[in-house]
């Protein structure tokens, strides 16, 4: 996860300190341990194979995604999105690698 997207995660960080009953330290021990759980990858190691596949898929939907996909294609992962176009879309396309957690 790029640097920048790491920090995204903390810019939520009072709105879930106003949503819980938790502290402030509470709440960036949570962050952290989330932080420790995920696994970094570098797009640069995907295969043009994979990036070849997701960009078909992806270039009339939404081609920012290509990467995301391209990433679940190499790893034969779930993709996490609450993007209903771009699953949809997907999924008209055969592609039906998600993670739901509804």
């Amino acid at each position: 996860m790029p640097f920048c997207a790491k920090l995204q995660l903390f810019k939520y960080k009072d709105k879930i300190q106003e949503k819980s009953s938790l502290d402030e330290d509470e709440i960036l021990e949570l962050l952290h341990s989330l932080l420790s759980k995920i696994k970094i990858f570098n797009e640069e190691t995907v295969t043009d194979e994979s990036l070849q596949k997701a960009y078909d898929l992806c270039k009339d939907i939404d081609e920012k995604d290509t990467p995301f996909v391209a990433i679940t294609i190499e790893l034969s992962g779930l993709l996490w999105t609450k993007d209903s176009k771009l699953k949809d879309g997907l999924i008209s396309k055969g592609f039906d690698s998600f993670f739901d957690i509804d």
